[in-house]
């Protein structure tokens, strides 16, 4: 193995390294901030006819 190949392949694995680790930042943080906003209760006015 060559010294190019060898530094081809180390590029690879950085740049797949970090591309995974922000698509699992992504929707870490998106599932967290649905969630966030998902959690109240929303005001609701019933009127009942007899």
């Amino acid at each position: 193995m060559n010294h190019f190949l060898a530094t081809y392949i180390d590029f690879v694995q950085s740049a797949g390294f970090i591309f995974l680790t922000i698509i699992v930042v992504l929707i870490t943080w998106k599932l967290f901030l649905d969630n966030k906003e998902d959690n109240y209760i929303e005001v609701v006015k019933i009127k009942v006819d007899e």
